[in-house]
């Protein structure tokens, strides 16, 4: 019996093409789901609820990569993702569990960038917390030793990915900016922007952690998110 050959090598540039095709292929659904958590994120920023106001920016961040990362997930499994599926992750058993897992990853990271740990050392560590426990039914320490473990000698393109991403929707910020101020018609348009670039850059993990577990440990893409099941 022949043994199945091994997957082919990625790269930084051949993550960021596979994520792009991704988000442009189910974009509507994908950009459905950032644009209900964006709606809420814009409505805590018209109100002004400071602490409590950060708190649900946390929260809304962690529950659009969740669902992203579940729809991703699908699309790799050779499946079309729809929005209201993707939202009702919210209802699945581990959604509490993934959700705390996301806010201490993003609170962590957020407040290492005023401390000692630079965020450049921690995201391409997490990585892949989240498909990890989504797919393995880890608890919040197993997330995070799985992601350490999966991500191990591969962090440097997993950072460079992340980096070359926000560099590039940076530039566009950018761009809204110089042509059309600081005034609410900005604000507004920024707001959009800000959802479309979540669209793209939120199934990197579940990307990552595919191709690392294909790399690493031959598990095929079926075997991976046939554990959604």
């Amino acid at each position: 019996m022949t043994a199945a050959p091994p997957p082919p090598p990625w790269t930084v540039i051949s993550v960021l093409e596979r994520c792009y095709a991704m988000a442009r292929d189910n974009f509507p659904a994908f950009v459905t789901v950032t644009m209900v958590f964006a709606a809420v994120s814009l409505v805590v920023d018209v109100l002004s609820l400071g602490l409590l106001g950060g708190l649900i920016h946390l929260v809304c961040s962690a529950a659009t990569a969740i669902c992203i990362t579940w729809g991703a997930l699908q699309v790799m499994g050779g499946r079309t993702p729809e929005w209201e599926p993707m939202l009702r992750r919210l209802q699945a058993s581990n959604f509490g569990m993934l959700l705390l897992l996301g806010c201490i990853q993003y609170f962590v990271i957020a407040i290492s960038a005023i401390l000692v740990v630079p965020p450049f050392f921690l995201l391409p560590l997490w990585a892949v917390t989240i498909p990890a426990m989504m797919v393995e039914r880890t608890d919040i320490g197993g997330a995070f030793n799985r992601s350490m473990d999966l991500t191990r000698h591969r962090r440097l393109p997993i950072l460079g990915a992340f980096l070359l991403w926000a560099l590039i929707f940076a530039a566009g910020a950018v761009v809204i900016v110089v042509l059309l101020g600081h005034g609410p018609i900005a604000h507004l348009v920024l707001w959009v922007y800000s959802a479309i670039a979540a669209t793209v850059v939120q199934p990197l993990p579940a990307i990552f952690y595919v191709l690392l577990r294909e790399e690493k440990e031959g598990a095929t893409v079926e075997q991976i998110v046939g554990a959604l099941d």
